[in-house]
């Protein structure tokens, strides 16, 4: 009798601990705010829509060799 108490006791101390660790792990695995960015801008893509291409030289932008290419992203 006094083992099957001693299993429930060490049982539930054990359910305790594992879910005080649970509760107050801080780390998270979510993503930060810039981590977003850089997944929001790899998933836009190449599209050069809003570019302004300049001069010329060896840096593509719209099927065109240029100097610069501007494009309107913004780290708000």
């Amino acid at each position: 009798m006094k083992k099957k108490t001693l299993l429930k006791l060490i049982f539930t101390a054990s359910c305790l601990l594992a879910t005080y660790s649970l509760l107050n792990n801080h780390e998270t695995t979510t993503l930060n705010k810039l981590a977003f960015q850089n997944i929001e801008a790899l998933a836009s893509g190449e599209n050069d829509d809003n570019a302004y291409c300049l001069g010329y030289g060896s840096i593509d932008c719209r099927t065109v060799k240029v100097e610069y290419k501007v494009t309107n992203f913004s780290l708000d």
